[in-house]
């Protein structure tokens, strides 16, 4: 039993330590001036959008893969809400990110 547990934490142990060496973002995140905004960056292979359900499902344009989208967000709230969605090929999306943020100040996010 103890062997097993052993085996189980090297296991754990190595994959964090693989997580961790990673290299950083190959995408260069704006710096946005001050004020209340989003950044939204896709790392994924398909293109993203943002959708805000509290602003009446107000949304990005599409944000392809390796790229950001900026922009300033007037009457912010504590709780915005944001859904991302990665669009395919035939029209079909599938929800892949979903957050809340403080609106009033500007946030970054980067979607894997």
């Amino acid at each position: 039993m103890r062997v097993r547990r052993m085996a189980a934490l090297a296991t754990v142990t190595t994959g964090l330590l693989a997580a961790l060496a990673v290299p950083a973002s190959a995408i260069e995140i704006p710096l946005p001036g001050r004020g209340s905004g989003m950044t939204l960056c896709n790392e994924r292979a398909q293109s993203i959008t943002g959708e805000f359900p509290r602003r009446g499902g107000w949304s990005t344009t599409l944000i392809r893969p390796g790229t950001c989208w900026s922009n300033p967000i007037a009457g912010g709230q504590a709780d915005e809400q944001v859904v991302v969605y990665a669009h395919y090929d035939g029209g079909h999306k599938l929800a892949v990110d979903h957050f809340f943020y403080d609106s009033r100040t500007w946030h970054t996010r980067v979607v894997r």
